[in-house]
């Protein structure tokens, strides 16, 4: 099945700095031919209420850090529509066309991490078992609150890894292409000065926030 020409794109308010919009720009004038999709907060909320079960929104309303929320989202907008997902502050050097083929159904590529994949940037069609294991693993472990303080456990690529990787022993035909190591160059995890324009002070990112704070509101609340 081929990639949906659609891009994802998330933050927490559409108020974009001025070198995120740049880039922004300059990839959709790389992809002609692709859709673009940004979502901020209310939008995603919006997503979870119209397109999944009641306990994926409250999962998803449980997450305190922003980073986390993020991946849920962007398994969760790939599963249902599928597409490209990249954040916010990472960049594209490739037209996704000149890279991507006509029978691909999912890419997988490590990151440089040993035993990891990356999921800074996604590229599935919609309905894909890989995404469907890993949003059933992350609701899990919100709802069983298993790592109260490790993003990448809960919604990161640890759990996707684990979840590609289950797949993969249960039934190892799942389609997917292997491409090298961070998308082989065509795809960029950080632009220069991307993470001083979003996010400011270095105490205001994820992997700071989740020392100090539950990164999953107690049950009830």
């Amino acid at each position: 099945m081929p990639i949906p020409k659609n891009i994802f794109q998330t933050f927490k308010t559409g108020d974009l700095p001025w070198i995120t919009r740049f880039y922004i720009s300059r990839m959709r004038k790389k992809n002609p031919g692709w859709n673009y999709h940004f979502y901020d907060d209310k939008r995603i909320l919006g997503f979870f209420e119209e397109e999944f079960p009641p306990r994926y929104l409250k999962a998803y309303k449980s997450l305190t850090i922003g980073a986390a929320k993020a991946d849920f989202f962007r398994y969760a907008v790939l599963y249902r529509y599928g597409g490209v997902y990249l954040d916010i502050d990472s960049y594209v050097k490739t037209p996704f066309d000149k890279f991507l083929q006509e029978d691909d159904d999912f890419i997988i590529t490590h990151e440089g991490n040993p035993g990891l994949y990356c999921q800074w940037g996604l590229i599935s069609a919609k309905d894909h078992p890989f995404l469907k294991r890993t949003l059933e693993k992350v609701v899990d472990n919100i709802e069983t609150h298993r790592y109260p303080n490790d993003v990448h456990r809960t919604t990161g690529p640890t759990v996707y890894t684990e979840a590609i990787n289950e797949v993969l022993e249960e039934k190892p035909d799942t389609p997917h292409r292997l491409l090298g190591t961070d998308f082989n160059g065509h795809l960029k995890f950080k632009y220069k000065l991307g993470r001083i324009f979003l996010y400011g002070k270095k105490s205001e990112h994820w992997k700071k926030k989740q020392m100090s704070q539950d990164i999953i509101k107690p049950s009830g609340e």
